[in-house]
Order: structure tokens, then C-alpha cells, then sequence
């Protein structure tokens, strides 16, 4: 578990995000890893049938958020959480794996689209977090990108 984040809404529910992040920006292999019986090693980088980049990508949302130790940890931690699924990435390797990912209900963050958002925050907005010195980043880059560009 890379990220759980809670939010309490105002009919005093909560609901929870669990973010899985990976981040390439070169990819030699897939994220979803091959099974045991593949022959192969697990993070081979060979080709993959599209049968196995999908039952791979399955087995990959299956062990990073379905898990019964997945769910019993975030049980312990936030009990009744309604959880949601969430990826940021980068480049993939092999586009199809994002969309069995999102066919499986895994909410996809483009890694260009997470800082494109922290380069439109408002001044301060994230003054005091644990991402502001990120934001500040972000922005004073886009604020000073160079004209020739």
C-alpha cells in the first residue's frame, strides 16, 4: 500500500482511498507480474499474449487491493471505510494493462495530469503539507518556464 487516505463526508460517512504508485517514465516491464506457471520469472519484460497482460493485470488488482490482507489492514484501520481504488502512473509499457485496470475499477492518475493540477493551485493552498514543498515546485516552474520553449 503506497498511499490510504480518509476523508469524512458531511452525512457522516468516510470515504477512503487506497493508492497503489507506479511511476516510470522509461519501462522496460509490465506491472502486472506473470504467475508461477508461466515459465518465465515474474517481472519478465518478454512479450505477453494479450490473454496474459490481461489475466496478469487482473491478478495485479487482485493482489495490490483485493487481498484478504489488503482488506483486513484497512479494516483495522479505518473500520466501515467505503474504499476506493486509485493508480498513479507514468508511461506504461503496454497501454492494455490501464485499461483492465479501470475495467476492474481501478481510478487511473495519468502522473502528467497529477502535476498539471499541482501547477494550477491557488497561492498557499497547500501551505503546512507534507506536498507543499512539491506544489511550490511545480508552480514556480510553470510560472517561469522559459518563453522560448
Amino acid at each position: 500500500m503506497d498511499l490510504l487516505a480518509v476523508r469524512p463526508q458531511s452525512n457522516g460517512s468516510v470515504i477512503g482511498w487506497h493508492v497503489e504508485v507506479q511511476i516510470s517514465f522509461r519501462p522496460i516491464g509490465f506491472i502486472g507480474k506473470l504467475g508461477k506457471d508461466s515459465g518465465s520469472t515474474p517481472s519478465s519484460a518478454r512479450k505477453r499474449t494479450p490473454e496474459e497482460i490481461e489475466s496478469c493485470a487482473r491478478r495485479w488488482v487482485e493482489a495490490k487491493f483485493r487481498g484478504p490482507d489488503k482488506k483486513r489492514l484497512r479494516e483495522q484501520l479505518w473500520p466501515g471505510v467505503n474504499w476506493e481504488f486509485h493508480l498513479a502512473h507514468a508511461v506504461v509499457r503496454e497501454p492494455r494493462e490501464l485499461e483492465v485496470f479501470a475495467s476492474e475499477g481501478v481510478i487511473l492518475h495519468p502522473f502528467h495530469e497529477i502535476l498539471s493540477n499541482l501547477a494550477k493551485r491557488k497561492a498557499h493552498s497547500f501551505s503546512g503539507s507534507a506536498g507543499g514543498d512539491l506544489a511550490e515546485i511545480v508552480s514556480y516552474y510553470k510560472s517561469h518556464k522559459d518563453p522560448a520553449e
